[in-house]
């Protein structure tokens, strides 16, 4: 009996160990089931592990979530060679384990579908997108309009400080991390639903609708659901396994019910002819189901799409933006340095628009560097190749999760000297223009890019500019952490400024 027992650990030890790695790029030795879950859970939010492994173990190298193999590309070279110019070959999607099947019930949405779905959702909503303005003059008004009521939220706080609008400058103690994300919301609320919430009852509701959101980012980067999601129907019958899978379920099934219920009141304005003409994503896309050939198009990957679009349009930038005024508070040298371009080129309160933009350039490099120092996905969003293709040497099969390591590129030293500092000025040239760097992608790379970068481009130039042109943020009773809360995308801890009127 002993003799078996020694035999079928050692047989353990040799698949673990050995034969499951075999014909793979080097790597850290994963442990049976949760593979290396516990060393990325151990210095969250990951960045510093993944980089610790590229530097042992190569520009190339595999790790494991669970019993999942994933190769990660550090190279940024490398990283163009594969995604770029073999887009099509790394134009596949992964999940965990059976990630659609137990928590959406099928392949829907926009992040985690692939092949001729894939395609044809993506370019029907640049379409619309595009005819909704994405890019153009009008979503720049949009953009503006929502700005405008992030500003009347800050002087409605200066104003309850003191008591005395006329002359008062300055709100202590705010907490600006809501009146952002809320900002945020309304833009691409309107795109997809053509609602916003400006009054003080509709922003509350909001708050319940991101704290939702906040809370799923950090369940699913969790270790135990990641291990979980491998294999739900197994887990779900262990009580810690289960009731993690529970919540991140429970999670998606109310988030969706949000998406549910506003293509059902698009659907009655329909019927009741209370639409005269298409505003929205939704009016688009029920219009497209009615004549569309694609079987595709139908209401649940409708509110999946929704579901993937709102959370990805809302998380990053509003997360970038807050970000942003933490490290400007850290650093007030450099917001000194914004304030005195934006004295010098704009020189007055008036709204700041597109056509500034080229003579603004250490406001954009400010951009540049909180866009690379935010480095909003320690782990990107999983790939996999749809071909057998050789990379470094290996041979990888065909449906291998590859991850091109983008937080990796945006904190490679020899790329970005000293890349825990935050410095714009890395991003201005000797002649003191605009230094384009192609190693900057925080948007991703490739067939797989976000499909919303011109859009959180446009908000967070115009929202950022106008906010430091407009405002002072100073800390109140301490500096903000610029630590970060991990996450699918990570997320900034709570904390209060002061905001103080330039104007």
């Amino acid at each position: 009996m002993i003799f078996y027992v020694i035999l079928l650990i050692l047989l353990l030890l040799f698949y673990n160990f050995y034969w499951k790695r075999r014909n793979l790029p080097p790597g850290p030795p994963p442990l049976p089931l949760i593979g290396n879950l516990h060393e990325i859970a151990s210095d969250p939010p990951g960045y510093n592990i993944f980089q610790k492994w590229h530097a042992k173990y190569g520009k190339v190298c595999t790790y494991f979530i669970s019993e999942r193999p994933i190769i990660s590309i550090s190279d940024f070279k490398l990283i163009q060679e594969l995604f770029v110019k073999d887009g099509d070959t790394f134009a596949g999607r992964t999940t965990l384990g059976k990630f659609n099947d137990f928590i959406r019930e099928g392949e829907y949405g926009m992040v985690f579908i692939e092949g001729d779905m894939w395609k044809e959702h993506r370019r029907f909503a640049l379409t619309v997108f595009r005819d909704l303005g994405m890019s153009k003059p009008i979503m720049e008004e949009k953009i503006l309009l929502e700005q405008s009521y992030f500003f009347d939220m800050i002087n409605e706080e200066i104003s309850k400080n003191s008591g005395d609008t006329k002359s008062s400058k300055t709100a202590i103690g705010v907490n600006p991390i809501p009146m952002v994300e809320v900002t945020i919301a309304n833009i691409i609320n309107q795109m997809l639903f053509g609602i916003s919430y400006h009054e003080k009852e509709e922003r509350e509701k909001f708050t319940e609708l991101k704290d939702l959101i906040a809370a799923h980012m950090r369940t699913g980067i969790s270790p135990i659901t990641l291990t979980a999601m491998e294999y739900p129907h197994l887990f779900k019958y262990l009580p810690f396994f289960r009731s993690h899978l529970k919540m991140y379920k429970n999670q998606y099934t109310k988030l969706t019910s949000y998406c549910f219920d506003q293509i059902q009141q698009h659907k009655e304005k329909i019927i009741n002819k209370e639409i005269e003409e298409y505003s929205d994503f939704v009016d688009f896309y029920l219009k497209e189901m009615e004549k569309s050939n694609f079987k595709t198009f139908d209401e649940r990957q409708l509110m999946n799409f929704l579901y993937d679009t709102f959370i990805a349009g809302q998380e990053t930038t509003a997360n970038t933006i807050i970000f942003g005024i933490i490290y400007s508070i850290n650093f007030p040298e450099i917001q000194e340095k914004l304030h005195k371009e934006l004295d010098t080129v704009i020189g007055s309160d008036r709204i700041i628009n597109i056509k500034d933009k080229p003579n603004l350039i250490y406001t954009q490099a400010f951009i540049n560097e909180t866009l690379r120092m935010t480095n909003l996905l320690p782990q990107n969003l999983f790939h996999k190749n749809l071909k057998d293709v050789e990379i470094d040497g290996y041979l990888i099969k065909k449906g291998t999760t590859i991850i091109p390591q983008i937080s990796c590129v945006l904190y490679n030293e020899e790329i970005f000297p000293e890349p825990y500092k935050f410095k714009p000025e890395r991003f201005i040239d000797e002649n003191k223009n605009l230094r384009k760097v192609e190693e900057l992608v925080p948007f991703s790379i490739g067939k797989r890019q976000c499909l919303g970068e011109s859009l959180a481009r446009m908000e967070l130039f115009l929202i950022i500019s106008n906010f430091y042109n407009n405002y002072k943020v100073t800390s109140s009773e301490q500096l903000p952490s610029m630590n970060k809360i991990p996450g699918i995308t990570i997320q900034p801890y709570p904390f209060t400024c002061n905001i103080e009127k330039r104007y």
